[in-house]
């Protein structure tokens, strides 16, 4: 989000500088490793149609400007029970957005996908512009282009503390001081160590994915079950490579979210059964990855001014 931000407003022009307390290609935010699912139908409600409208547009500029490829159109499928609220948003979200979009029954679903554990009252809808993103790429691709576009962006630089002044911001680094007109605060799980009021409205989760030998001729897809599992797969880049994770299988991190906590028995047992639940004649996890998701209560992303307009 915050290479993003930088390469949006440098190429309009803007004077832009940026600071990540970690390295150029760091894994501890929420966008690294070699891809991240994209859908391009939502379940989650009618207020992401024209953000995704908006980043399938962006996308291919983004290749176009850097030369390199980081979207794959694979096409993607949600696949819940068939009269589950989960297929009835996702169903509505795709009608009222226009989306073209089919819905498959369980047989259809087994004779396409041998590789699935499909019970007869699965029902999915898939989405022929879903696929996934070559995240680190995507990353670097974007680091690239604001640099060109003359943005400053200082790396293994911590913010420690912002000032707010009569107009703008004074931020403090351990390079010095630097006096900004607008912040944009995209600092994920630190974002309450720069403002405190950030950490009563957000929750950290440890997020932790398995890779394994994967199946061919499947698309990226998420399954819904009924004791509230989401479970997750696609594609972790060429050479027959998969990964799997299970949202919100650790609601909240603690006070250690901001720390590295290495992959434990509980995740790789957890990620075992997903595999097997969904897969079953894939083999486990035989490698992991954790990264962070920064949540509201209600799951959707905060994008907005501070309270005072600025």
């Amino acid at each position: 989000m915050g290479l993003a931000t930088a390469w949006a407003a440098s190429r309009k022009g803007h004077s832009v500088i940026g600071f990540d307390r970690f390295a150029r290609g760091h894994d501890r935010g929420s966008s690294h490793g070699a891809t991240r699912m994209i859908r391009r139908i939502y379940s989650e409600g009618a207020l992401y149609n024209e953000l995704l409208d908006r980043a399938f547009e962006l996308w291919p500029e983004i290749e176009a400007a850097a030369g390199t490829r980081v979207f794959v159109a694979s096409g993607g499928k949600d696949v819940a029970a068939a009269g589950s609220p989960f297929m009835a948003e996702a169903r509505a979200n795709a009608e009222a957005s226009g989306q073209t979009h089919e819905v498959i029954d369980a047989m259809a679903l087994r004779q396409r996908y041998p590789a699935l554990d499909v019970p007869d009252d699965l029902v999915a809808i898939h989405a022929p512009g879903s696929g996934y993103l070559l995240s680190e790429t995507a990353n670097a691709a974007m680091a690239r282009l604001a640099e060109k576009d003359g943005a400053d962006l200082r790396w293994t630089c911590a913010v420690t503390a912002i000032d707010r002044r009569d107009r703008g911001f004074r931020l403090h680094t351990a390079e010095g001081d630097h006096l900004v007109d607008r912040l944009i605060l995209t600092a994920g799980p630190w974002a309450g160590l720069l403002d405190a009021g950030l950490d009563t409205v957000l929750t950290v989760e440890r997020q932790v994915v398995g890779l394994f030998d994967g199946p061919t001729n499947v698309p990226p897809f998420q399954r819904v079950f009924p004791d509230g599992r989401r479970i997750y797969a696609l594609p972790n880049g060429p050479g027959g490579r998969w990964k799997l994770g299970v949202y919100h299988h650790r609601q909240q991190c603690g006070p250690d979210y901001r720390e590295h906590v290495p992959v434990d028995d509980f995740d790789r047992a957890m990620l075992a059964d997903a595999v097997k639940a969904i897969l079953p004649d894939c083999p486990a996890p035989d490698d992991y990855e954790v990264c962070r998701f920064t949540n509201t209560a209600d799951q959707s992303f905060i994008l907005d001014k501070a309270a005072d307009g600025s």
